[in-house]
């Protein structure tokens, strides 16, 4: 089972639970869970969500959303792990702080005492590029024009005050999410754009 979080490595940790899987001869379930309240709503998470799913089904997995519902992530990691038989769990390096994890614990230990003789594997999260590689198409030269309020990708400068860079498509979507890369007086930045547009968070 691959527990993913709304972010950039989702796709990156289920590629890496799906070789897995394959390697042991065992079913492919990708777990999310869903800590937003009822009536909240994040367009971004919904897009990553969708690409996830899509993921999941074409390596012929299962993709689950389970709601916290006032528990812990790790509890209910821990709940659909023994619902489900799983023998194998695969999720990022935790991204707490020193303090963090002194003054709320740390969650990668909550979770193993949770889930008992299920093997964890704890997968490293690196930096854009060293993962562009392995979850993103080659690059390719493209722009960021403003139109309106936003910033859009663009294969041409035409456009109000365009930006030029590379930019790098997700596998596995058919729209052009991904990232854009830019050079600013030396310094590397990369943009994440979903759907065409720049997302600026």
């Amino acid at each position: 089972m691959v527990c993913v979080h709304y972010g950039p490595h989702g796709q990156r940790l289920i590629q890496r639970g799906a070789r897995l899987a394959a390697l042991i001869g065992a079913p492919l379930c990708v777990l999310t869970v869903d800590t937003m309240g009822e009536n909240e709503y994040n367009s971004d998470k919904e897009m990553f969500l969708a690409g996830w799913e899509n993921q999941t089904r074409e390596a012929g997995g299962e993709f689950l959303v389970r709601k916290c519902q006032g528990r812990k992530t790790a509890d209910v990691i821990a709940d659909t792990a023994k619902e489900r038989g799983i023998t194998q769990i695969v999720l990022g390096q935790s991204s707490q702080t020193l303090w963090q994890e002194i003054t709320r614990g740390s969650f990668i230990n909550e979770l193993m005492e949770r889930i008992g003789a299920i093997d964890l594997h704890i997968v490293a999260v690196q930096r854009y590029p060293d993962m562009l590689e392995e979850t993103h198409e080659e690059g390719f030269t493209a722009y960021l024009v403003k139109r309106g309020e936003h910033y859009e990708l663009s294969d041409s400068p035409d456009g109000d005050k365009p930006l030029k860079g590379v930019f790098f498509r997700q596998l596995h979507t058919d729209f052009n999410t991904g990232l854009f890369k830019i050079v600013n007086n030396g310094n590397t930045q990369y943009l994440r754009i979903i759907q065409n547009e720049w997302v600026n968070n």
